[in-house]
């Protein structure tokens, strides 16, 4: 499979493939170490979660098609069109999706586009020379605690009330169903089709991390890469 690279927006419904890939792309991966010390018990040092993933790399956009370019020549975007295609990326507020295929170091993921440094030299009129660096993006969800006491109290005022409608009460609890992968699918695009939101997507991770690991192990690797990684024919199940 030819190399590929792909900075799609909008759920994937609007699509760009860069037309020359770089001669190299930097992957940066680190852990979180996470020391403190407790008095009379010294040091504790624990792994915490990684870092988010950064990527960067440099390229160019042609003023003309070429040799040189990965796409296909009806698929050619001048450089112009390129280079505003990543600054509304980086003026957008949802994050962009990021895909890599045709190598070892497979990458599909969100990102956020943490600089964009575009050039223009005098030898080489009309194109763009850049330099780019990706941060993965993760959604973050947050707990609500509601103070017990009054929960208790509000709980005790509606009691008699709750009992005496729950004979008749129908529920209305939605049940989980399940889906089957498709291609060019991502879990992204699959909670916003059943939840109407894309960050959704950590509910379906889940409940399905096992299942998505098993099937990223038939093609040669170690995990789903945290939901990254997923593959047609996978049938994962979509709580309520």
């Amino acid at each position: 499979m030819a190399y590929e690279m792909w900075l799609n927006y909008d759920n994937d419904a609007k699509t760009f493939q860069f037309p020359v890939l770089p001669e190299s792309i930097k992957i940066k991966e680190t852990g979180k170490d996470v020391t403190f010390n407790i008095d009379q018990v010294g040091e504790i040092f624990h792994k915490s979660k990684r870092n988010a993933l950064k990527f960067s790399f440099s390229s160019f956009f042609p003023s003309k098609y070429g040799n040189w370019c990965q796409v296909a020549e009806k698929n050619f975007k001048s450089a112009a069109t390129c280079h505003k295609w990543i600054q509304q990326i980086i003026e957008a507020e949802n994050p962009a999706h990021f895909v890599l295929v045709g190598g070892p170091m497979a990458i599909n993921c969100y990102v956020l586009v943490s600089s964009y440094t575009p050039e223009e030299e005098g030898g080489d009129p009309g194109t763009v020379s850049y330099s780019i660096e990706l941060k993965e993006y993760r959604s973050t969800s947050v707990r609500t605690i509601r103070n017990s006491r009054a929960s208790s109290s509000k709980t005790s005022a509606k009691k008699t009330v709750v009992k005496s409608e729950s004979k008749n009460r129908v529920s209305n609890k939605e049940k989980s169903t399940t889906y089957t992968i498709k291609s060019n699918d991502c879990l992204w695009n699959i909670a916003k089709k059943f939840y109407g939101s894309g960050a959704s997507y950590t509910k379906i991770l889940a409940a399905n991390k096992s299942v998505l690991n098993k099937a990223a192990q038939k093609y040669g690797y170690s995990s789903c890469n945290n939901g990254n990684l997923v593959f047609p024919g996978t049938v994962i199940t979509i709580p309520a």
